[in-house]
């Protein structure tokens, strides 16, 4: 049964702009560059300063990872709607869609089971070694055309924890949701930067 007053505050969390704030700070509006995400990898792009994104990151993780390791995962499945659907985001930069939920979503993975984040990641690297697509793994991983990629690693993961039987009951289940709607945010944000630029890059 969900605590709605629990639900409510994990929502709020998982709201909290911490990458905006981060980049605010060192003088860039992150709501009017590039894809106007207000997450952790446009912070990096705004600013150039890797130990931004690694900060911003870190506490979008941790809005996840909180509720989710003290309450329960669908708490923390709550704050990473948050995150991608912000309140606060709305309030900035008008738009439905704030972030991509990357971050808060490995926070959600270590809280449930660590183990999800190193499978997660193998899995990218495979999907990387395999297209060699120049660039840097951060590259990669950050940008936009890790979004595909990142489809692929979420519904991969799932099906393989499942499977080896690391997760079950309401923790599959929850991750389940998660990994749909985070999906979903992934093609939504891929169709945006096709349709305003037909191109995937920042600018």
């Amino acid at each position: 049964m969900i605590n709605p007053l629990l639900a409510v505050f994990s929502y709020i969390l998982g709201s909290i702009p911490f990458a905006y704030v981060l980049a605010r700070l060192h003088g860039k509006d992150i709501a009017s560059f590039g894809d106007r995400n207000i997450g952790a990898t446009n912070a990096y792009y705004a600013t150039g300063k890797l130990w931004v994104w690694i900060v911003a990151a870190i506490l979008d993780a941790l809005k996840a990872f909180l509720p989710a390791y003290f309450w329960g995962p669908w708490y923390g499945v709550i704050a990473v709607f948050g995150h991608i659907f912000s309140v606060f985001g709305f309030i900035l930069i008008r738009r439905v869609v704030s972030g991509a939920g990357t971050a808060s979503s490995i926070g959600f993975a270590l809280a449930v089971d660590w183990r999800l984040v190193p499978l997660a990641l193998a899995i990218f690297i495979v999907y990387y070694l395999v297209l060699r697509p120049g660039g840097s793994l951060m590259d990669f991983f950050a940008a936009e055309r890790g979004y595909t990629p990142g489809m692929v690693m979420l519904w991969a993961t799932y099906a393989i924890a499942t499977r080896l039987g690391w997760i079950a009951g309401q923790n599959a289940d929850a991750l389940l949701v998660l990994v749909s709607f985070v999906s979903l945010t992934y093609a939504y944000k891929l169709r945006y930067l096709y349709s305003r630029w037909g191109i995937l890059a920042h600018k």
